[in-house]
């Protein structure tokens, strides 16, 4: 089975550093699941013609701690199977 790649943007990786270990475990779980299945969570408009925007919002009860939205976009035409790229890690309450 062929697997979707999974990036991280420049302000994601700045921003995971900041997260509680509970809280990047449930960030890196997500990654680990959109490398299976891409389209996940809320899909948004997007500007790109090629690629889908997403939202996954992370609850405070699966994070250990706060909400998280991650806004991530999907080229399914790069790679092999597609690739994700994380763009937004939005921390809540």
């Amino acid at each position: 089975m062929t697997l979707a790649l999974v990036f991280a943007d420049d302000a994601v990786e700045k921003m995971l550093p900041e997260l509680t270990p509970t809280e990047r475990v449930a960030v890196t779980d997500l990654m680990a699941a959109l490398e299976i299945e891409p389209r996940q969570g809320e899909q948004q408009p997007g500007y790109d013609p090629n690629a889908e925007e997403y939202i996954v919002r992370l609850t405070p009860k699966r994070t250990a701690g706060r909400g998280i939205s991650v806004v991530y976009r999907f080229h399914p035409y790069m790679a092999s199977n597609g690739a994700c790229l994380l763009r937004w890690l939005i921390i809540g309450p």
